[in-house]
């Protein structure tokens, strides 16, 4: 269920959801919220060699670059044509566990070319950070922001079938409190990261070995469900 107009200020006025720096009541629209460019932005650096972002514990910081806005006293961010660049949103957003949410782009700003998102558009419950924008430039135009002021995407908001736990939300949260667009990805703990007990004690064993020994359990663990399924 999409929460409207009149569910979205409740929340928001019982703090429900809330954001930093808050936003104003004239940014509840129908039934999403828009939010303001905010002043970071990372590009990608080309590499010789193939990049393996789905790596766990990824660390993005070598082969991207972040650059601030915030101290620049009229600051103005330029997206050229089929150029790709990770920004963030002004707010922080947090999202309580009985709701998920999702970001989209602007109609005015779409039909100028701006993509704010590749396919990654879902935020889940529990989230506390500020969103980060994948923006790419469909247009033939160089498209000109102010960051800090405009409205360059919308989040919707989904009331789920029920609460996700803090448990739950705490394991598998990867990017929250995310201070750049394009952080390191958090290391979830493996199986026992939801009180399930491995018996994997890796105390004793190398960097090496211990990685091994970790990825030789996670198999045994799906392969046992697996199995365990009619």
């Amino acid at each position: 269920m999409i929460l409207s107009h009149d569910d979205l200020k409740r929340a928001w006025k019982k703090r429900q959801i809330r954001f930093n720096p808050d936003i104003s009541e004239s940014q509840i629209a129908e039934s999403s919220i828009d939010l303001r460019l905010g002043y970071h932005f990372t590009k990608l650096k080309a590499q010789a060699k193939p990049v393996r972002p789905a790596a766990e514990g990824f660390d993005p910081g070598p082969v991207t670059e972040t650059k601030s806005y915030e101290k620049l006293a009229r600051p103005i961010f330029t997206l050229r044509p089929r150029e790709f660049v990770l920004g963030f949103t002004l707010e922080e957003v947090s999202i309580p566990g009985w709701l998920a949410a999702n970001v989209q782009g602007k109609s005015s700003l779409a039909r100028a070319g701006l993509a704010v998102h590749i396919t990654a558009p879902h935020i889940n419950p529990g989230f506390v950070a500020r969103i980060t924008l994948e923006m790419y430039n469909h247009g033939p135009w160089n498209l000109q922001l102010i960051p800090g002021k405009d409205l360059v995407c919308q989040v919707i908001f989904y009331k789920l079938t029920s609460p996700v736990s803090q448990k739950v939300i705490n394991a598998f949260g990867t990017y929250k409190k995310q201070s750049t667009p394009y952080p390191a990805r958090r290391v979830r703990s493996l199986p026992g990261r939801l009180g399930i007990r491995t018996g994997l004690d890796s105390s004793h064993l190398s960097h090496k070995e211990s990685n091994a020994a970790l990825h030789s359990h996670d198999r045994l663990i799906r392969f046992s469900t697996a199995s365990a399924c009619p």
